[in-house]
């Protein structure tokens, strides 16, 4: 008996188990470094806060601009493809390029480089000049060495070049706004 719990034991051990809330390095919030990052054009400030749970991912953006804070939380299944109401954007203010109020988003995510990157693809219903445009947004949220750095990399159908964000991790607790 003694024989037959310690084998099952051992291979317990060898079994891995998908990731859960506690066990993703995504978990926690994350800092803008503005000096290695694309500029954020309206914004002075931006972090992201990441959950885990299962196949859910919560993606919350807290940024600021002088006194005004806006928190917003993107929602998605690895997986799977969902409809996101009012999905949260960064904001390219100069760009001309506004949220379809009310409208909600096609919005598709999977885990790739066994779970340290999140791809997010997005079809985003916007207003713009001419009128209501969709806009194609993809996202890789890739985890640096060390787990303590993140980059975000942006492609808008609206844009030329990729947006790019770099974070560092904050200690779990810390959740301070400068």
């Amino acid at each position: 008996m003694r024989r037959l719990l310690l084998t099952l034991f051992l291979l317990g051990a060898l079994i891995p188990l998908p990731a859960s809330e506690s066990s993703s390095l995504f978990n926690g919030r994350w800092e803008l470094l503005p000096e290695r990052s694309s500029a954020l054009d309206g914004w002075t400030d931006m972090h992201l806060v990441f959950e885990v749970e299962g196949d859910r991912v919560n993606i919350t953006h807290d940024m600021r601009w002088r006194s005004t804070r806006v928190v917003e939380t993107n929602s998605v299944i690895a997986g799977d493809t969902v409809e996101v109401p009012d999905f949260f954007r960064v904001e390219q203010r100069h760009m001309a390029v506004y949220p379809h109020r009310g409208a909600a988003s096609t919005v598709s995510a999977d885990w790739l480089d066994d779970d340290r990157t999140l791809k997010v693809k997005a079809n985003v219903p916007v207003e713009v000049s001419q009128g209501l445009a969709m806009m194609r947004i993809e996202c890789e949220y890739r985890l640096g060495v060390g787990d303590d750095t993140l980059t975000v990399i942006e492609l808008h159908s609206t844009r030329n070049n990729p947006l790019v964000y770099r974070f560092r991790k904050l200690p779990a607790g810390d959740s301070s706004r400068p």
